[in-house]
């Protein structure tokens, strides 16, 4: 919804109808409800150029004949516009100049306090995970390993909740948690698969390999 000034339009020359509204926004749209007119014509704002209202008036002369001018209806709310704030100075503006590609992000981070995620290794998933209880089942799921798959998903939230990396690679889960998921190599990268095609698992691409992380839904589940 336009606020501020605004400039409401309505015209019929062959009925010599010619309906003129200016001002703020709210006042303008109470008169088209008073005279029935929110259905028809055009709103448009007004740019705060300082010209008066007889300027802007004039300046549509072009548009106007003697005889349209007579039965032209020329509303002006009393309402001045004055705009917040002190005038813009331009000269209290930084100026920051730098040359594309410069800057380092890591180190422009680093001032922010933001860390850059960085995965973790096989023997620090590895020892967090042999410090743990052994998992209950996922039984709420269709599953062809329900202890393997509890301690695949205890393996992501690690890695997502505490190193804060969205995924794994193959090398890393199998080096981490082989033991555990009670499978390696071929054989583990088939049943990670099968994670990925039942929706559980999303498969992420780099660096000529790949690896995969948790879907949302799957990693709350229990």
């Amino acid at each position: 919804m336009l606020k501020g000034p605004v400039r409401f339009r309505f015209r019929v020359p062959e009925e010599d109808v010619d309906v003129l509204i200016q001002g703020d926004a709210e006042w303008v749209n109470s008169l088209r409800e008073d005279m029935g007119l929110l259905d028809v014509g055009w709103v448009q704002p007004m740019a705060a150029t300082g010209r008066t209202f007889q300027d802007e008036v004039e300046s549509e002369g072009d548009e106007l004949n003697e005889s349209d001018s007579e039965g032209q209806i020329i509303l002006e709310s009393d309402t001045d516009f004055v705009l917040p704030g002190p005038p813009p100075d331009p000269s209290r503006i930084p100026i920051v100049r730098r040359i594309i590609g410069e800057m380092d992000l890591d180190a422009e981070m680093e001032k922010l306090g933001i860390k850059h995620p960085q995965s973790p290794t096989a023997e620090e998933l590895s020892e967090i995970l042999c410090e743990m209880d052994e998992p209950e089942p996922i039984m709420s799921q269709v599953s062809t390993d329900p202890l393997a798959e509890a301690w695949l998903q205890r393996l992501m939230r690690i890695a997502v909740r505490k190193f804060g990396v969205t995924a794994l690679p193959i090398s890393i889960i199998d080096s981490a948690a082989c033991e555990q998921l009670d499978r390696s190599g071929t054989e583990l990268e088939l049943w990670l698969e099968g994670m990925w095609r039942l929706g559980k698992l999303v498969k992420v691409h780099g660096g000529g390999r790949f690896g995969y992380g948790p879907s949302p839904r799957w990693l709350e589940a229990d």
